[in-house]
């Protein structure tokens, strides 16, 4: 593999990411569209926090996206790349397993691009726990489509 596609895996990857996040949560939406912007979103909390599995889950999802967003603004501003609050309302607005994919995509493309930055690339066992975690990301959003809700009434 040329230097030149290893510098750029990574972001290649954090797409590859942020496709599977708007495969996968977009897939769900059918079951809160016909309820309308405010309704919908109702539904979608009522049925997120129905039961302790689902309260844990949106507690360590909170708590890890609020982590990434001080890390984002700090990041945007150490590598002057603008417009780090479109990254937190893209999340709150659309889904955070889309936009911090986007972000890490956009942050790599920054630093290949800016002399002397640095990258860094996947090595040996690195693949392993990538791989691994993609596997995962995949039988998640496999999980999703084979699920889809049917449309609300």
């Amino acid at each position: 593999m040329s230097s030149d596609a290893q510098s750029r895996t990574p972001e290649y990857l954090f797409w590859f990411l942020a496709l599977l996040g708007a495969i996968g949560t977009q897939a769900q939406l059918p079951a809160y569209l016909p309820h309308g912007l405010v309704n919908g979103t109702i539904e979608f909390w009522k049925d997120a926090l129905i039961n302790p599995a689902g309260v844990f889950l949106v507690a360590d999802i909170f708590v890890l996206a609020s982590a990434v967003v001080v890390w984002t603004f700090g990041e945007c501003r150490r590598l002057s790349m603008p417009r780090a609050w479109l990254y937190l309302v893209a999340s709150l607005v659309i889904g955070v397993s889309i936009f911090v994919p986007v972000f890490f995509a956009m942050r790599e493309r920054k630093r290949r691009t800016d002399a002397g930055a640095g990258t860094w690339r996947l090595e040996g066992s690195d693949w392993i726990a990538v791989g691994m975690m993609l596997a995962l990301c995949v039988a998640a959003v496999g999980y999703s489509l084979m699920n889809v809700p049917p449309m609300a009434a």
